[in-house]
């Protein structure tokens, strides 16, 4: 017998509402790896999903001395864990790499180039050659660009949404 529509449909709309949540933050992780630089691939693999805003607490692997630039490593981008939450719990997408202000583009993030000098992550694409194809500001255009928008659509149609 089907379920009576009324009395089942926020429980319902909620279900769905979150399930396409976790879509969206699984998504968004999964582009902010394959969008942003890679060399030790020690930023790209530190996108997660948390249920608290994302500390910047993890060393470069192999911690080279900042005035070496190692050669990129291949990409891996793997599925990110998702924690389980309800519909009125926050989901957070950061990164724990310690310089990841500085591979954002952060206003005022700096890190030191190949002589020791502070530099933005703009003047070390440039100097380095960067691994970005988006460019030195690839954040700011993957999230506010209108490619983030694109994401959290296509992961709500992933679930069910259309």
């Amino acid at each position: 017998m089907p379920k009576d529509f009324k009395k089942h449909f926020t429980k319902d709309l909620g279900k769905a509402i979150t399930k396409g949540k976790k879509e969206v933050a699984k998504t968004v992780v999964r582009s902010l790896t394959e969008k942003g630089p890679w060399w030790t691939g020690t930023f790209g693999e530190n996108w997660i999903v948390s249920k608290s805003p994302v500390q910047a607490t993890k060393k470069r692997k192999p911690d080279f001395p900042s005035y070496l630039i190692p050669d990129p490593t291949a990409r891996q981008i793997k599925n990110p864990k998702v924690p389980n939450v309800t519909l009125n719990q926050d989901l957070f997408v950061g990164n724990r790499a310690k310089y990841a202000g500085f591979a954002i583009n952060a206003p005022g993030q700096t890190r030191p180039n190949l002589k020791g000098e502070p530099v933005t992550y703009a003047e070390h694409y440039k100097e380095a050659q960067s691994p970005t194809a988006m460019g030195p500001n690839w954040y700011v255009v993957y999230t506010k660009g209108g490619l983030i928008n694109k994401d959290i659509a296509f992961a709500f149609k992933k679930v069910g949404f259309k």
